[in-house]
């Protein structure tokens, strides 16, 4: 009990430590509307990655293709508010049940598949959801985009109104909330004890089948919950830039960034996407930009075989969460 109770206060540490950062980073940056919106792109990132460890850290089940989930979400939330009128709110949620719902028509028969080959199908399907979106054009626009998408509207409480339209800030800190609700939905499914079997299907799929775990449910949740969370962010992600097309919705930046920030960040550590999202993000905005103001997106490349050469855990994988050699005894 008291080793698990020194790795549980390890990552809070590390979750408060991260949390405090979050929360005071406009105030650093004084509140410059560009930095701001570099770091909004930051965390949606980040929530994206933690919910792409969900699958691939936790249930061992590596995507290629969350780009395909963040763009249902997105064009779901674009559609509604934009076609039938709904709230922007009420989209953010459909955009996170329709992005469940998609996971679902490819993970039932991407789950009879092994090793590469479900990250393929995945991926697959990214390009599939893309190519939808170009042709059906009475629905999506097609290449054309939908513009003008409503903002969140805005809030009041007592006499302090909350304008998402006028401010950066304020959608800065929306978007922190959603991670951090995103980061809570794993860090308590991971302590679960359907987190537990996770852990099994990770290990070892027929090992863990050995002992009881229904396999394919067990991943049919994971990847569902990921997608759930990254359709939310997509549809955040289309009333915060107010323009959505297929290049941008499904963009392969929302498959692969996530997981170089989980392997930069270390995927045995919850926090560690979150954290992984925010120091690339400022490597590249504030280090990378100043040497190649075009290419520097190369830097990357360079970046994650140095964390996998170097540090394969990750920059937080061995620090936190871990216990001690006198623990283990």
């Amino acid at each position: 009990m008291g080793n698990l109770t020194r790795a549980f206060v390890s990552e809070r540490t590390a979750g408060c430590i991260v949390t405090g950062f979050v929360l005071a980073l406009p105030f650093l940056l004084s509140f410059n509307p560009y930095y701001t919106s570099v770091f909004v792109s930051a965390l949606i990132l980040g929530a994206v990655a933690i919910a792409w460890n969900l699958l691939a850290g936790v249930c061992g089940q590596v995507s290629f293709g969350h780009a395909a989930f963040f763009g249902i979400g997105a064009y779901t939330s674009a559609v509604l508010v934009t076609k039938w009128g709904f709230s922007p709110y009420l989209g953010l949620v459909a955009g996170g049940v329709f992005g469940g719902l998609g996971s679902l028509i490819i993970g039932i028969p991407a789950f009879r598949l092994r090793g590469p080959y479900f990250a393929l199908a995945i991926l697959g399907f990214a390009e599939v959801m893309k190519l939808l979106a170009l042709n059906l054009t009475w629905l999506t626009e097609g290449s054309l985009g939908i513009m003008n998408i409503a903002p969140l509207p805005p809030l009041e409480v007592g006499s302090l109104k909350i304008d998402f339209y006028a401010s950066r800030t304020t959608n800065y800190y929306v978007v922190a909330l959603l991670m951090f609700a995103v980061y809570l939905v794993v860090y308590f499914l991971r302590r679960s004890n359907l987190g537990l079997a996770m852990s099994a299907v990770h290990g070892d799929d027929e090992t863990a089948a050995g002992i009881g775990v229904n396999v394919f449910r067990t991943k049919a949740i994971a990847l569902t919950v990921s997608a759930t969370c990254t359709g939310v962010m997509g549809a955040f992600y289309a009333h915060y830039v107010r323009f959505l097309s297929p290049d941008t919705a499904f963009d392969g930046y929302w498959s692969v960034m996530p997981i170089v920030a989980s392997l930069f960040g270390g995927m045995s550590a919850l926090i560690g996407p979150m954290a992984g999202a925010l120091v690339i993000t400022g490597l590249d905005e504030f280090v990378f930009k100043r040497f190649f103001e075009t290419g520097h997106k190369l830097f990357f490349g360079l970046l994650l075989a140095v964390v996998i050469v170097w540090a394969p855990t990750g920059l937080l994988g061995n620090r936190v969460g871990k216990r001690s050699e006198g623990d283990k005894r």
